[in-house]
């Protein structure tokens, strides 16, 4: 997971939301589709809590949507607090199908498997991210007990019926192969600080997984 730098509220979102009676659940298809656009391009392509590639491209049940709107603070939280939070920018971001439609509540991932539930870590709050590592096997972490919580549980981005621990340890495997090619035996710290640059100065697309290869260059520059 990694930090996600929110831009300007889409022209028709803040049109819309000025609208007596305006709900997310009443949004009009073309509000609706601008708003998906720049969440995409916003977020390179990722899913904001998986970092798999949205729109998904494999086959979905049907009705099931390749991009899903997910709103970080519920827009039908337990409590009924309503903030406004359905129709504000900066609780939207751009999310993978989740699983939708598979007929199994285990293998739900993402905004899907955390429903209405609140969670700490946050795409856009840097603080809540810094404690997130990975391990060699594709594994994500997090030093803080609840955001850890968070990643397995309510996420579920370690689950044994999805394929993100193996997709990430995959990405990771081939950084590596490639960063052994280049460097052999030798100093392999300028070349890793070059990567890295490389990486993060792409903004659309961005490449799926790539928080592993961000972790791990970090760990590898002196």
């Amino acid at each position: 997971m990694i930090r996600i730098k929110k831009g300007r509220e889409p022209g028709k979102l803040l049109w819309y939301r000025q609208q007596d009676g305006a709900s997310y659940e009443q949004m009009d298809k073309e509000v609706r589709e601008e708003l998906i656009d720049q969440l995409l391009r916003e977020q390179g392509h990722l899913c904001a809590y998986c970092m798999s590639k949205i729109p998904e491209s494999r086959n979905l049940q049907s009705g099931v949507p390749a991009v899903t709107i997910e709103h970080w603070l519920p827009r039908n939280p337990d409590d009924k607090l309503d903030i406004g939070q359905g129709l504000d920018y900066k609780n939207m971001f751009a999310v993978c199908s989740g699983n939708r439609g598979c007929g199994c509540e285990e293998k739900l991932t993402c905004d899907a498997r955390k429903g209405n539930d609140a969670i700490k870590v946050n795409p856009c709050d840097e603080s809540t991210l810094r404690g997130i590592t990975y391990k060699s096997n594709g594994i994500i972490q997090s030093s803080d007990p609840v955001i850890d919580e968070d990643l397995n549980q309510r996420l579920n981005l370690n689950g044994a019926n999805s394929s993100f621990q193996e997709n990430r340890k995959q990405v990771l495997e081939s950084l590596i192969f490639d960063v052994k090619k280049r460097c052999g035996n030798g100093d392999i710290s300028l070349y890793c600080k070059r990567r890295l640059e490389k990486i993060q100065s792409m903004d659309d697309p961005k490449i799926p997984y790539v928080g592993i290869l961000i972790w791990w260059l970090e760990k590898h520059i002196k």
